[in-house]
């Protein structure tokens, strides 16, 4: 039988380790205990008084390594460090720091169904919020929306995205394809450009039987923020469009539209 190399990244900011959700979930679960994981911590906070003995020790394992940006490096950039420091992996696991993993058995669970899927390059958790499914959905040029069912189970979609945390992708996929993170974002449209890029090449997806329990802060956005945020996230959908002529055009007539109704 054979054992695929993990590698978990979870991303902190202004947040101690033992704070977080995610690697609390991971230390509670004994995700240490399985030595074809590796973890890696990344720090984006100001300041820091941690070290990779204290992450060890909290996940109880000597796979782990720590690092620590002040400057609060981009997403993007993050995310393809790791494809390259950690190129020799099998599977790529990307979290953010508040996701509450539900089962106990998540990480055998996903072996098991890795193994059994040989022919599958993405797994996706189901992703929900205040009781809503976020992840997987739909996205396409600038507009997202929601399944209505999503069955456990192998998908084919052109238009499905997915939020980052929670995503297992197959790093040789990755490779042979080169497909990266694009750099010109930093933080809203990552996924969705990674996707769209994806999709290209393969249209199918799995769908975990397990259920993340997210915050999301767009959630709690009014006002101001929330044209802010609004603003920042249409301005990503250009670069995932650029090389598109239309679909260009498209965002921008949407763009004016946001304005005329003082959305943005």
């Amino acid at each position: 039988m054979r054992f695929y190399k993990k590698l978990y990244l979870v991303v902190l900011y202004k947040q101690k380790y033992s704070d977080s959700q995610t690697l609390r979930s991971f230390s509670e679960f004994y995700f240490g205990k399985n030595k074809n994981n590796f973890f890696v911590v990344w720090d984006n906070s100001p300041s820091s008084k941690t070290s990779v003995a204290d992450i060890g020790r909290f996940l109880n394992t000597k796979n782990v390594d720590y690092i620590h940006t002040p400057e609060n490096t981009a997403l993007s950039k993050i995310y393809n460090t790791c494809l390259d420091r950690y190129s020799d992996f099998d599977f790529f696991l990307i979290f953010d720091q508040d996701s509450k993993i539900m089962r106990p058995d998540y990480d055998s669970y996903l072996e098991k169904t890795i193994l059994e899927n040989s022919e599958i390059n993405i797994f996706l958790p189901q992703i929900y919020s205040q009781g809503k499914l976020y992840s997987p959905g739909k996205f396409w040029i600038f507009k997202g929306w929601h399944y209505k069912n999503l069955s456990v189970g192998i998908h084919k979609d052109k238009f499905y995205t997915a939020i980052m945390s929670g995503t297992c992708v197959r790093i040789d996929f990755l490779k042979k394809h080169n497909i990266r993170f694009n750099e010109n974002l930093s933080l809203y449209g990552i996924d969705t450009c990674f996707f769209s890029d994806v999709r290209k090449i393969d249209k199918h997806f799995y769908v975990l039987e397990e259920r993340l329990e997210h915050d999301l802060s767009e959630n709690h956005l009014i006002g101001e923020e929330l044209k802010k945020q609004t603003l920042l996230y249409l301005n990503s959908t250009f670069v995932i469009n650029r090389k598109t002529v239309v679909k260009t055009i498209i965002v921008r007539f949407y763009k004016i539209y946001l304005k005329l109704k003082r959305k943005i």
